[in-house]
């Protein structure tokens, strides 16, 4: 029998009355499939162009003249952020927000794959938007671009302009090596997780000022700015003893003496440090500012300190979780894991958006080099795959499909909802 074709959005109504398709996944699977065509070549597009934090305007230009295309309206800069978007569809009822993201990194291109996490989140989008609207359910979904997720924070700088008000649950979904998630799950066979552990983080900018002079001639005239990042370094590495398993501390030289012959007058240093909660951070900071301080006592060096933003833990949701994996076990050949409970090792500015509404940050695993890992060239590569993109796809069905549930199923909703409010309740002391 050939398949049901579907034209538009505005013929579904029309097709469902007469070959009425009971199956939600079938409504939502034939939008994006119909969709995906017209998507391949954006996604592409992004995936060639690499761009930095806050820089992505060839993305953010390239993903809303396409989401225009399919009929939405888009609000292009939103919330004041120069790549950011938002698309809103649907009335009344429950929020939905739908993050994507699609920054890059720094000389290896797309190797963390935010394109696919954007490939996720417009497939999720046009899925949850059409059969809201071909059901007359009552219910919103929103599709809001967050970027610079590896430098910069862009959803802590969309959380401060009010994107995230009003919405009841924000999701969304990572992709990373098969690889790496089956050591994460644990069997080989798995090609998704509900949820990972994400550590929270603290970052720094560090400026050494001391006094040049010839290296030669009269080096005891100087104050060495060199010596003084050289110090806070091997700090840092001498503490990593006593911090916890689950601890990390690492760092780069952002500027730095370029002759050999002079005693270097100025350095500049970017560190971050993560932990398991933002509670547990804050006291590994005080152990990583002491190292910092103490390089420039023993130097001589004055030291600036500057703060930036940090990350929250993801506060992960049981019931979200559970659902996700149901949602997606239920389609044959897929083996989704609720969760993953080991130490994490990687961060999301998502975290701080889990701290404000209930969330889901999935991830989908894409096939790549058995030892592959994300921010590796390797990974770059995985991810600019036909398969790649057909993984991202259905990790973006999922999240429709869960979504629905949120909007339509008033237990599950209030479950989601306890959970989250009983996990992010302050702990007396």
């Amino acid at each position: 029998m050939a398949p049901t074709v579907i034209s538009s959005i505005d013929t579904l109504e029309s097709s469902q009355m007469n070959n009425p398709l009971d199956n939600i996944s079938d409504l939502i699977a034939q939008t994006i499939s119909k969709a995906s065509s017209e998507l391949r070549e954006p996604i592409r597009h992004i995936y060639t162009n690499p761009e930095l934090a806050f820089e992505e305007s060839i993305a953010h230009d390239t993903i809303c003249d396409f989401v225009e295309k399919q009929g939405y309206a888009v609000t292009r800069k939103a919330y004041g952020v120069e790549t950011s978007f938002e698309v809103i569809s649907g009335k009344g009822g429950r929020l939905i927000s739908i993050n994507a993201e699609y920054d890059a990194l720094p000389g290896i291109g797309h190797a963390c794959g935010h394109h696919l996490i954007a490939t996720a989140g417009i497939s999720a989008f046009l899925g949850l938007s059409a059969i809201l609207k071909a059901r007359g359910i009552l219910g919103r979904v929103q599709l809001l671009g967050t970027p610079a997720e590896e430098s910069g924070g862009g959803k802590l700088s969309l959380l401060k302009s009010g994107a995230y008000k009003g919405v009841d649950v924000a999701l969304m979904s990572h992709p990373a090596p098969a690889g790496m998630l089956a050591d994460m799950a644990g069997t080989k066979s798995v090609t998704a997780l509900g949820g990972i552990k994400f550590l929270a983080t603290k970052s720094w900018i560090i400026e050494y000022f001391g006094k040049s002079t010839h290296a030669s001639v009269s080096p005891w005239d100087g104050v060495n700015a060199y010596d003084a990042a050289v110090a806070a370094h091997v700090n840092i590495g001498l503490i990593r003893q006593q911090i916890r398993p689950a601890e990390r501390v690492h760092g780069c030289m952002l500027e730095g003496p370029k002759a050999a012959n002079v005693i270097g007058q100025y350095t500049k240093l970017k560190y971050m440090a993560r932990s398991d909660s933002k509670q547990a951070v804050e006291v590994l900071e005080k152990k990583v500012l002491a190292c910092f301080e103490a390089a420039g006592l023993a130097t001589g060096c004055e030291v600036k300190i500057t703060s930036e933003s940090g990350f929250s833990d993801v506060v992960n949701n049981k019931a979200l979780c559970e659902r996700y994996a149901e949602i997606g076990n239920a389609i044959e050949s897929q083996k989704i894991e609720v969760f993953c409970d080991k130490d994490g090792t990687g961060s999301t500015d998502f975290g701080n958006v889990s701290h404000v509404v209930p969330g889901l940050h999935s991830m989908f695993a894409v096939d790549a080099p058995a030892s592959c890992g994300c921010h590796q060239l390797a990974f770059t590569a995985a991810t600019g795959t036909e398969d790649a993109f057909q993984k991202a796809l259905f990790a973006g069905e999922l999240l429709a499909r869960l979504g629905l549930d949120l909007i339509e199923d008033n237990e599950f909703y209030h479950a989601v909802k306890t959970e989250w409010e009983d996990s992010t309740r302050p702990v007396a002391t």
